[in-house]
């Protein structure tokens, strides 16, 4: 049995195809055994993608991307989800996004995930960082809810099903993200071993095949992994269900993968497109000929 160490950001839900697919034997049956470990921000997990601390990451894309085009060895080689499963929770005191104005936005990261989401929101309802609100690294949604209940952040991003903890805790829910954006990827440090690689990825795609027509049975794995009471573990999952989150070839969409190149432009975190068409490309960051 080949042992295979997944670094993720926390027991987010999603990463509900890792699950099934380790509760259900999709990995077993190809000689595959997947450990995760927790490291708490998306750029921990890709230092430890980087420094060989975990053999995959599922992840944000952009540590991988802005990685490659710099010239180094990260790549996205599966997309897992493509509509992030997020809503804006606010202090109770907050009501709309204009209440948000000077106040503190808890994130993972200030460099992935959901400070680009985040701010992209935000943008929407006419905020502008830095001039009319600071980001707070948190960490994963976890520790977010935390700095919420504590009154230390003002909002943050929240990963089903803590949006509807937050709303049934009397937090405000200013609404769910609807743009596309590859929140979540699968990410590998090259050379990527193929034989290995591959029936991995095989063993998450039947999973999120399985998943789609096992909600109820998903959720109560989800459920066992994060200690989370049943009935929220199913809303989440219903959620996850819904067309459009979770592509079902785990190719990130087009418009998905822009957005998240758009946001590292925007951030200076990559260089900006060339008109000549000169310079590295992000888009060759993306392999999925392991798939």
């Amino acid at each position: 049995m080949q042992e295979i160490t997944v670094g993720v950001v926390a027991p987010a839900y999603v990463n509900v195809p890792l699950w099934v697919a380790q509760e259900r034997g999709f990995l077993d049956r190809r000689g595959l055994r997947a450990s995760e470990r927790i490291i708490g921000t998306t750029d921990g997990v890709t230092s430890a993608l980087r420094h060989g601390e975990a053999d995959i990451a599922l992840t944000a894309p952009e540590g991988s991307i802005a990685d490659a085009v710099a010239g180094g060895s990260l790549r996205v080689v599966a997309g897992l989800i493509d509509r992030p499963p997020l809503s804006m929770i606010a202090l109770p005191r907050h009501r709309t996004f204009g209440d948000l104005r000077g106040g503190k936005i808890g994130t993972s990261s200030l460099r992935e995930g959901t400070r680009h989401v985040a701010q992209r929101m935000l943008a929407a309802h006419d905020l502008t960082y830095p001039g009319d609100y600071d980001f707070a690294l948190e960490g994963s949604h976890v520790e977010r809810w935390k700095a919420l209940q504590a009154g230390t952040i003002d909002a943050a991003l929240q990963m089903i099903p803590y949006d509807d903890m937050a709303v049934e805790a009397g937090f405000t829910s200013l609404g769910p993200v609807t743009e596309e954006f590859a929140l979540n990827a699968v990410c590998v440090r090259l050379p990527a071993e193929r034989a290995v690689l591959t029936p991995f990825l095989q063993a998450l795609a039947e999973a999120a095949q399985w998943f789609r027509g096992h909600v109820e049975e998903s959720a109560a794995i989800a459920a066992m992994r994060t200690s989370i009471e049943p009935r929220y573990a199913l809303r989440a999952c219903q959620a996850l269900a819904d067309g459009g989150i979770i592509p079902r070839d785990l190719r990130s969409a087009p418009g998905a993968l822009a957005a998240v190149i758009g946001a590292l432009r925007s951030s200076r975190l990559i260089p900006p497109a060339l008109s000549s068409g000169a310079g590295p490309d992000p888009i060759a960051a993306v392999d999925y000929s392991y798939l």
